[in-house]
Order: structure tokens, then sequence, then C-alpha cells
């Protein structure tokens, strides 16, 4: 336990969060072109025999999938681990001051990906071709670059299982059973473990299914979950969406309303995330549909889309807003819940139908500049706004809108801070 001051440029939570929202927005449209020219030029140096054999528009695919993978497995699937899973164990190892501690943390997350990847994909490998790394990196045929493309897209997808079946582990059953049964890093050792084995039972049921039409004895023997992957997806995001409610903003609720105790509050709160899942996404799709808000766009997509504008709003309000209204602002808990929940939605529908419509010019959706980079697209473009603020949160502690000090340093230390400025006393 050791004693800080904290120091905001900004006064209020509302000022806060507009102006981290707005220096993440700015950070995320830097920070992707360069990510993806970084790694092209790697996997254009890797690929250029397989490169060479193939059409333009092979090319663009394999280099495109390739560089999503690497954001996929450097970026998404370890701050989960890291943040949700480990509690940030390990983040002010060597300083507490930032940025340094966030620079620290960031290069473990990106190690701890590439560990991972090597681990899980080169194991399968040995066996799946499609997963070879031999195949994923080094293709030297039209076949291979073809076969690399599909071990890539469903590698990368691994991120989806990691969302759905992981997370809830922390935002439903509080990481029941491990919760204090040992001291850290060992209860988040045991959470890793037991929910990455559930990850990868959802991986190869629902993200294996929807790439590779696999057969046997020429009888296909695998379906699509729910008939195809964007519809997929569409569940996939109001599932997320309900089921983060209880840890990033719902004070326990709804899933307080039935249970009390671990494990019945987590199934409560699985059980409302899967029905919530299984029933909106077609009141959504029923609304979107007639609005024909990007011409020649599967409804699918664009419902898709939009559900993971909704989770994006109720992250960016938990991380970068500190859940306003507080519960200095608004005593009662239904009513300050109520006040955010209908944040979460308004704010991500209007930003949902934004995002719609101008994806296309920002460089960290589909707009490469005329530079050539890999873009992500209506969908996954938008986790590269979504991860610059996770990690602007959690690794780097909103630095340098927010800084936190110990007392005795900050004692030491005149730091210039503007006269609108207050500081709090925090025990960390």
């Amino acid at each position: 336990m050791q004693e800080v001051v904290t120091k905001r440029i900004f006064k209020g939570q509302l000022s806060t969060g507009l102006a981290a929202c707005i220096l993440c927005f700015v950070l995320a449209c830097i920070f992707w072109p360069l990510w993806s020219m970084f790694f092209k030029s790697i996997f254009s140096a890797l690929t250029a025999q397989g490169l060479a054999a193939v059409e333009p528009a092979v090319r663009t695919k394999l280099i495109g999938v390739m560089v999503e993978g690497a954001f996929f497995w450097m970026v998404i699937n370890p701050w989960i681990w890291q943040t949700l899973i480990m509690g940030n164990y390990g983040k002010t190892a060597f300083t507490f001051k930032q940025p340094h501690a966030g620079i620290w943390y960031t290069v473990v997350a990106w190690l701890a990906g590439i560990v991972m990847f090597f681990i899980i994909i080169g194991f399968l490998g040995i066996w799946w071709k499609p997963f070879s790394l031999a195949l994923l990196f080094f293709p030297k045929t039209a076949e291979e670059v073809h076969l690399a493309i599909a071990g890539w897209e469903v590698a990368n997808f691994f991120a989806l299982p990691v969302i759905m079946a992981q997370i809830p582990f922390v935002a439903l059953f509080q990481k029941w059973p491990f919760a204090g049964t040992s001291k850290q890093p060992t209860e988040g050792w045991g959470v890793f473990f037991f929910s990455t084995l559930v990850v990868v039972l959802v991986w190869m049921a629902t993200v294996i299914p929807s790439f590779w039409k696999l057969s046997l004895g020429g009888e296909v023997i695998v379906n699509a979950p729910l008939g195809n992957f964007a519809w997929w997806c569409a569940f996939c995001q109001i599932f997320v969406f309900f089921f983060l409610i209880p840890a990033e903003g719902g004070e326990g609720y709804p899933m307080k309303l039935f249970a009390k105790k671990q494990p019945y509050m987590g199934i409560a709160g699985l059980i409302i995330a899967l029905a919530a899942g299984l029933t909106l996404p077609s009141v959504i799709r029923g609304i979107i549909t007639p609005l024909n808000l990007l011409p020649g766009t599967p409804p699918d997509l664009l419902t898709a889309s939009l559900g993971l504008s909704c989770v994006i709003s109720l992250l960016a309000w938990h991380h970068l807003f500190d859940d306003y209204p507080s519960a200095q602002l608004v005593p009662n808990t239904a009513a300050r819940i109520l006040i955010r929940f209908v944040i979460w939605v308004v704010l991500g529908g209007v930003l949902g139908v934004l995002w719609i419509k101008i994806f296309g010019k920002l460089p960290f959706g589909a707009n490469n500049m005329g530079m050539a980079y890999p873009t992500m697209g209506i969908l996954a473009g938008q986790f590269a706004f979504l991860m610059t603020f996770l990690f602007f949160n959690t690794f780097f502690d909103k630095w340098p809108l927010v800084r936190k000090v110990p007392q005795e340093a900050s004692c030491k230390e005149n730091i210039n801070i503007s006269s609108g400025s207050k500081l709090e006393t925090a025990v960390e």
C-alpha cells in the first residue's frame, strides 16, 4: 500500500474524459498507419517468394491478414490477459513513474502476444497445415499463399473467443473459483489457464467452422454458427456489451438482482447476456435496414458494427469518464446505473452511425491515405481506437492528463499544473 497524490490537468470527470477521447483519437490516427506500414514491410519481405506467384488482390489480402494478426495477437489478446486476468501485475516492477511504466508494460504485452502465438498456433501447426509457421510466414507458391490466408484468418479471430469467453471469468464470475485462494500472480495464473481452455473450445466450435468448410469423404462436416460470420459477430457484440455491464459501470447489476454469491451471480449474468445476444441483433437489424446507412453493405455487418460501437461507448465511459455520474452526484443506485445505461446506448448508437458514415475517411478505418498500408475496415477498424484508450488508461494511467506520484516524491517535485487542477489523495 503506497500513498500517492493524483494531479489532474482538468478538474472534472467529463472534461478529463473529453480531453482523453480527443487525445486517443489523434493517437489512433497516428498509431495505426505506423503499425500497419511497419509490419507490412516486415511481412512483405518474409513472403516475397509467395507474393510473386499470385495476383495483386491476393497479395493485398495476405499482407492485410498478417498485419491484422500482429495487432490482434500483440495488442488485443495480451491486454485482456495482463489487465483483466493478471490485474496489471508487474506494471510498476521497475518504476512507478509514467510514461516509463506504461512503455515497459506495452513491451511486455507485445512480447507476451508473440510468445502465446507461437505456443498456440505453432503447436497446432505441427499437424494442421494452415497453421504451420513455415507456411504462415514463408509461403512459396500460390497454393501456399491461399492456405496461409486461411490460416491467418482463423488464427486472428482467436481474439474473438478471448473477448467472449475469457473476459466473463472476470466481469461476471469475478475470477471464481480462484478469487481469494492465493496471492497474485498465482490467482491470476489459475484464472488464465482455466479460462484459456474455454477459449480454445469456443474458438474450435465457432471460428474454425466460420472460415473453413471442412469436409470428410466429400461430406461437409461443419456449419457456420448462426448461418454466417457477420451475424455471429453481431451476436458476439451484443453478448459482450451485456456481460460487461456488471463490471464496467453497472456495479454488479443486473446479475445482482438474481443472485448475491458466486457462481450464481455469474450464471445469471451469463444467461442475461446470452438472451440479449440472441434477440437484440434482430431488433437492431430491423431498425437499420430501411435506413440503408451504407449502400451495398450487408445489414448483418452493420448490425455487428453498431453493437461494437455500443461496447466501445461503454468501455470509454468506464475508462475515460470514470463511470460518470458518481455516487456523490447521484446517490440512488438504480437511477445512477440507469443514467449510465442510457448514455452507453445513446452515445453508442450516435457514434455507431457516425462511424459507418465516416470510417472510409479515417486512417484507422478504411483510408490508407494513398500509402497502400492495410486497413481493418468497418468492424475490426474500431479496435484501433478502442485499444488506444484501453492502453492509455490501464498501462499509462491517463498520463499526461492525470499524474500519479508517491506522496514523498510529490513533495520534492515542483510540477506546474494549471489553476483548474485539484489534488486527490488515493491509496493504492
